[in-house]
């Protein structure tokens, strides 16, 4: 059976061209570990790899940086709240956020305050001053949220965030590289990425950029060998070596560099396919009976994925038959966001399905075809 893909929010697939080709280079012919080995071949990926993240630092507006690799947005999440925050801190959240945030502040003890929603996928700004507290040193906000689809308002969360002084955190998993994000112009102050999403990477990569003083500032998740400064029983002072502890992944970054390339190269492209098929998405999922969409669509804040529930189908059965009648890809439950999931009043979770780049609209019209199909046999 052919493999319909609609779990993009889960991991992109396909990757983008040349990603595999760069990883197999790497693994055949260039592997090396930067910074540690004496070597023409480790120099040279000293060399990919901080141009990779000086192209990083142009995408996200954000000069007066250096943005670090971690395994993981999840990791660059936790490093950002544990580095910077401790017990008894107060943080300011919206009610999409993922449990990389939710869980990490649990996990050290720091409070936090949910914004309010309209109930149908949009944050309401308007109690934020009621939220902040003494204690309140931060607002954690995800730029798009992995359950609806929908994209926040950056310049009203920037504008509360500026009014109290409150260090601005981004988790641009979903939203990045299809939303514009510019931290300088938004008084951002750190941005975690993913790079098998969005940015159509392999999975296993991530990372974080900030301002250079707030990351000096922040103290590591994980301490280890970085091929400066060995005789120093503390992690180095200089970025990115303060955060970069063991050997990296490398062959992921070589991964990622030829992803970030290509998506770079085509990016009003992809965007305004993406654009066409959310669409085309939401007018298809809009035309079965029986089916309703979680969430408000505005076409302008919406991305590619769209959360789906019924009265007459579990969410689980839906799941499962989509998959074994036409090998739909999909994801269902509560997608690691319970706030999300509560706000938009879906206790049972739901049905995920997000389209990438390269979905067709034939594959969208199958979608559709397929959720006609169970609902019509559904009593």
């Amino acid at each position: 059976m052919k493999r319909v893909y609609f779990d993009n929010a889960a991991t992109s697939w396909p990757k983008a061209p040349g990603v595999s080709d760069a990883i197999k280079k790497y693994l055949d012919e260039d592997c090396a570990n930067p910074g540690r080995s004496f070597s023409q071949k480790a120099s040279e990926q000293e060399d990919s790899i901080y141009c990779l993240r000086e192209k990083l630092k142009a995408f996200f507006h954000c000069p007066d940086s250096c943005p670090v690799f971690s395994c993981g947005l999840t990791e660059s999440m936790n490093t950002l709240i544990a580095g910077f925050l401790k017990p008894g801190d107060h943080v300011i959240i919206s009610a999409f956020e993922h449990n990389a945030v939710i869980r990490s502040l649990t996990l050290h003890d720091i409070e936090f305050s949910v914004l309010d929603t309209d109930g149908r996928g949009n944050t309401v700004y308007d109690g934020f001053s009621s939220l902040i507290r003494e204690n309140t040193k931060a607002f954690i906000l995800n730029a798009a949220s992995n359950v609806s689809g929908m994209t926040s308002e950056l310049d009203k969360a920037a504008e509360c965030a500026s009014r109290h002084h409150l260090v601005f955190i981004i988790d641009s998993a979903q939203a990045s590289p299809f939303m514009d994000i510019d931290m300088e112009n938004l008084g951002i102050t750190a941005l975690a990425f993913s790079a098998h999403k969005g940015f159509l990477g392999p999975e296993g990569l991530g990372g974080f950029i900030a301002k250079e003083d707030f990351a000096s500032s922040l103290s590591p998740l994980v301490a280890g060998g970085t091929g400066s400064q060995s005789d120093n029983p503390y992690m180095p002072a200089f970025l990115p070596d303060r955060f970069e502890a063991g050997t990296m992944n490398t062959p992921a970054i070589a991964g990622f560099a030829a992803a970030f390339e290509w998506c770079i190269s085509n990016r009003k492209t992809m965007k305004d396919r993406l654009t066409e098929l959310t669409a085309l998405m939401y007018e298809t999922l809009c035309s079965v009976r029986g089916i309703k969409i979680v969430g408000d669509y505005t076409e302008t804040r919406h991305l590619p994925l769209f959360s789906i529930t019924s009265d007459r189908i579990d969410p689980s059965l839906l799941c499962f038959e989509m998959n074994r009648r036409y090998g739909i890809e999909s994801r269902v439950g509560v997608h690691c966001a319970p706030l999300a999931i509560k706000a938009l009043g879906v206790p049972e979770g739901t049905v995920r399905l997000s389209a990438g780049p390269f979905t067709t609209d034939e594959e969208i019209s199958l979608l559709g075809t397929v959720l006609e199909e169970v609902m019509n046999e559904i009593h």
